[in-house]
């Protein structure tokens, strides 16, 4: 991420080649909600986006400062399940999700900018063909994908509903989800609506999980 004046913003990925699939996720997400925003490119080949913002801060500052609600939560769930729609519509998907990776722009709109926790996705199955990283202090990961031995291997898309949930829980209470009840952690939201979505995202039997987005 990159400020280029006072009031715009450049996402600029190391390599867009070989991740045209996911740049146009960031677009998709950006130009939706960012009239203006715009590819920038270089022989007919995309290089970055630009859009306008007046604020453009990670996602871990507000999680230091509990700035995180309910409703910020919600949009958290929402911009991120979308990005990984979208990136499911060209067969890829999110195997994970990393605090650190996250940019939130206008405190309105969240999107992940790390292209490297994508694999393609086959009838709702990740591939993973190499190996991976699965150790970061900040990311979120499924069960299933801690307890993965081989490689090649595949799993449930759903892995990412788990690593959606675990994150909500973490901005919303400051606490890793780990071996804890999630009810537990969430005991201040019990019974809202948001509290029932991420249960279901966090479901220990995979094939149970849901995203109900309200």
């Amino acid at each position: 991420m990159k400020k280029i004046s006072e009031n715009t913003y450049q996402v600029l990925l190391a390599d867009v080649k070989g991740n045209e699939q996911f740049f146009y996720s960031i677009f998709n997400l950006l130009s939706e909600r960012l009239p203006g925003s715009y590819i920038v490119s270089a022989n007919k080949e995309p290089l970055a986006i630009n859009f306008f913002s007046s604020s453009v801060k990670p996602l871990s500052y507000y999680c230091k400062k509990g700035f995180v609600d309910y409703y910020m939560a919600i949009k958290i769930i929402c911009d991120l399940y979308k990005q990984n729609v979208f990136l499911g519509k060209y067969g890829y998907g999110f195997y994970c999700i990393d605090l650190n990776d996250i940019i939130v722009i206008d405190k309105s709109i969240f999107i992940c900018t790390n292209p490297h926790i994508i694999r393609e996705c086959r009838n709702g199955q990740l591939i993973f063909f190499s190996p991976f990283n699965r150790a970061a202090e900040h990311g979120f990961y499924s069960p299933e994908i801690l307890k993965l031995q081989s490689i090649p291997s595949k799993i449930s898309h759903k892995c990412f509903y788990y690593s959606l949930g675990a994150l909500a829980i973490y901005c919303l209470v400051g606490k890793k989800l780990g071996n804890s009840d999630a009810s537990i952690l969430l005991k201040p939201i019990s019974q809202t609506k948001l509290y029932w979505l991420i249960l279901k995202l966090v479901d220990q039997d995979c094939e149970r999980r849901s995203a109900l987005i309200i």
